[in-house]
């Protein structure tokens, strides 16, 4: 059982490492939901406290796919049967948590432009 671990980095030099067991997840797989991620979050690295990390396993006794969010103090946890691009889903919460204010512009400018 091999394991990796890449370093996401931001424009600024802030990092998120992310770490997951290439038993249970592609290397081919996991490149792809990062990059997605980085285009869709690109200065998330430079945004969250040092030391924040991304780790994917799978749980031997369910078969569960697992993801578990260090961010600071806090660790948010994801679970997902199969999908892997679900347990990164996590990672637009962890975005908007960063940014509260961005996203509540994008809100108030969408129901405008809808009224």
């Amino acid at each position: 059982m091999a394991s990796h671990v890449f370093l996401w980095s931001g424009p600024e030099g802030g990092q998120i490492s992310i770490g997951f067991d290439d038993a249970h997840f592609g290397l081919p797989q996991m490149r792809a939901e990062i990059n997605f991620m980085r285009a869709a979050h690109p200065k998330l690295p430079d945004e969250v406290p040092r030391g924040t990390s991304f780790a994917f396993t799978k749980e031997e006794r369910t078969g569960y796919l697992l993801a578990h969010y260090r961010v600071g103090n806090n660790v948010y946890r994801n679970a997902d049967q199969s999908n892997l691009s679900r347990l990164w889903e996590s990672a637009h919460y962890i975005a908007r948590l960063v940014h509260p204010t961005d996203y509540e512009r994008a809100a108030s400018r969408v129901s405008r432009s809808e009224a």
